[in-house]
């Protein structure tokens, strides 16, 4: 075990094990699962109804289906790749972008804190995060510094699409797993 207490954000990197890795594999909330189309249509009408404070996606894919349901998110999350190959991603100069680092498989201290800084800030509009590594994890940073009543929607390969309602109970479930990879 390690010693020190988890802070957010963090002050070190967290390297997740693989029992960790396996409680990640199971959707943070609301699984939307059908055809993309079908998927995109029914996440569209969710986010036009609810009305969050802010919309963050997470992943290359989930991004280009919303955008293409005409979709416009706050903040998207996105590293260029589609299961850990390249893809045609969002055309970059309709935002704002923020580069950041982030190696599969881990949660990299200075990530989770411009995403922090974005997400608590006032200027989290029409900004693209853009990953050199791997986004995945960078949605429990998402969930830990959006303000409550935002919605995060990222992928579930081969299922649909996971929409998180960033409420207080979602905070600290994000928080329990990130403690899990911490104590490792």
């Amino acid at each position: 075990m390690r010693s020190g207490s988890l802070k957010w954000p963090p002050d070190r990197g967290i390297v997740f094990p693989e029992h960790v890795k396996k409680l990640l594999r199971e959707p943070a909330g609301q699984l939307i699962s059908g055809k993309p189309e079908e998927v995109a249509i029914k996440v569209k009408r969710l986010i036009e109804e609810e009305k969050p404070k802010l919309l963050i996606l997470v992943g290359d894919y989930t991004s280009l289906k919303l955008k293409e349901a005409r979709v416009e998110a706050d903040v998207y999350v996105i590293d260029g790749k589609i299961e850990r190959r390249p893809c045609r991603t969002l055309e970059l100069d309709e935002f704002k972008v923020v580069r950041v680092v982030n190696e599969p498989g881990t949660l990299n201290p200075e990530a989770a804190s411009k995403i922090d800084k974005l997400l608590r800030g006032a200027r989290a509009r029409g900004v693209v995060v853009l990953v050199e590594g791997e986004e995945d994890l960078l949605t429990l940073a998402c969930i830990l510094s959006a303000p409550e009543g935002s919605m995060i929607v990222y992928g579930q390969p081969g299922r649909g699409s996971v929409i998180v309602r960033v409420s207080r109970e979602a905070k600290e479930r994000a928080a329990e797993i990130l403690r899990l990879a911490w104590e490792e």
